[in-house]
């Protein structure tokens, strides 16, 4: 296990010079090593692992992330667990941090600052063991490594002399999956004024974030088209090309049925879409998952 981390350590600088197509260490980067890394997540459905050498030429850092697609099926974007290998190759770091595409295109100039803000603000969401709380330096004075500098939330460091057992890699992944769950979880505002155990709250934060996934309401949207299935509102018609393909996707299985970390996603049953209004009134019932309850209240007023 721990030669995903040896390997490009110790032989990514040599394969630097040499043709970036067609190279094994650039191969295994994209394919081999995070294929290992998903080997031992329980949740396959749930989590994937993606890795870059570089986009037609080689990385000056390479990395390896885990992504939980409820937050984000893309390194640009959100935040995920990552392997980040220094420039010089001296060690790597896994590293909970963020995406710097996206924040860079909002907010230019700024982006290190905001993402320094948000660093901080994901921290103080999380119970961190303070050997946990250390700045990266990945010996780059490229952009993108600056950004990933100020995005780090927390962070281990494995230099390449001390390079963990594969055992203790496999603790540390679990133990920074557990930070990304719990973080997934304390980032999803609860609005209902109710007295939830633990695992309703967390079963309640799941729904929202499949809800919220942008991919996967696209897909609902797609399939379920743009007229509120509970009272035929159409944006379209309203507000013509401003309200054109405007629906929110409510996602309808029930929050008892859903296992902590672990969902199975039907697009036609699991979901309908909404107009804003609705959407807000369905989240007010004892059971937001009944849609027929709704439509009651909307057709007879009670």
């Amino acid at each position: 296990m721990n030669n995903i981390l040896r390997e490009p350590l110790t032989e990514y600088l040599s394969a630097k010079q040499t043709t970036f197509a067609g190279n094994i260490l650039a191969d295994k980067l994209r394919n081999e090593f995070p294929k290992e890394i998903e080997s031992i997540i329980v949740d396959k459905t749930r989590y994937k692992v993606v890795g870059s050498p570089g986009m037609g030429n080689w990385a000056e850092c390479p990395w390896i992330a885990i992504l939980d697609t409820l937050i984000t099926d893309s390194v640009q974007s959100g935040y995920y667990p990552v392997f980040l290998f220094k420039a010089d190759m001296s060690g790597v770091y896994l590293s909970l941090n963020q995406g710097v595409t996206i924040v860079k295109e909002n907010y230019k100039k700024d982006t290190k600052k905001v993402l320094k803000l948000r660093a901080e603000d994901f921290r103080a969401k999380l119970d961190i063991d303070p050997k946990d709380l250390l700045d990266i330096d990945l010996s780059s004075d490229g952009l993108n490594a600056k950004l990933y500098e100020a995005g780090n939330i927390i962070a281990k460091y494995y230099p390449l002399e001390e390079l963990p057992s594969s055992e203790k890699l496999r603790l540390d992944i679990f133990h920074f999956l557990k930070l990304y769950e719990e973080l997934t979880f304390n980032d999803t505002q609860l609005s209902e004024e109710k007295q939830l155990t633990a695992i309703e709250k967390k079963q309640y934060r799941l729904h929202f974030r499949i809800e919220r996934n942008s991919s996967i309401a696209k897909q609902v949207k797609k399939v379920k088209g743009y007229i509120c299935e509970a009272c035929d509102f159409d944006f379209n018609s309203k507000y013509h090309d401003l309200g054109f393909e405007f629906i929110e996707a409510h996602h309808l299985k029930p929050i008892s049925t859903l296992g902590i970390g672990k969902f199975e996603i039907n697009l036609q049953t699991d979901f309908v879409v909404l107009c804003s209004n609705c959407h807000s009134m369905i989240h007010r019932l004892s059971d937001p998952s009944d849609l027929n309850r709704l439509r009651e209240i909307i057709q007879k007023g009670y």
